[in-house]
């Protein structure tokens, strides 16, 4: 699969490979969870949590999409979040700690912008109230 996306005879390139694709997704997703596991009130989510395969799991779900190489596999958000109790607070701080991560891996406003967007539209999949 190319990691270049058609828009009208413009070829443009994903933002898989405007951050650096496979390279950048790795580092970015365990800057989140060392940031995830160190703040008090997200951590309790993880307790039981296998970090390695989680990471991998998101590493995976952000390259796709992101438009890096699709995993067909991913269950859909708000199966994985069911049951949870994640709220419209621990929502917020998890993307607080998104951007922070996505600053610290030097990503440009605009692309920090369109990650940020598509979490933001996640929000409804994740929180229950």
């Amino acid at each position: 699969m190319s990691d270049l996306r058609t828009d009208d005879k413009v070829a443009t390139p994903s933002l898989f490979a405007r951050i650096g694709g496979a390279h950048a997704i790795g580092p970015l997703v365990a800057s989140l969870y060392k940031r995830i596991r160190l703040d008090p009130e997200l951590a309790p989510y993880f307790h039981l949590t296998d970090m390695a395969a989680q990471r991998t799991r998101l590493a995976d779900m952000l390259t796709d999409v992101l438009g890096g190489p699709q995993a067909p596999w991913l269950i859909d958000l708000t199966s994985a979040h069911r049951g949870r109790g994640i709220t419209n607070r621990h929502f917020s701080l998890l993307c607080a700690h998104i951007i922070d991560a996505l600053e610290d891996a030097g990503l440009n406003g605009d692309e920090a912008d369109d990650i940020i967007e598509w979490v933001g539209r996640a929000r409804s999949s994740v929180v229950e109230e």
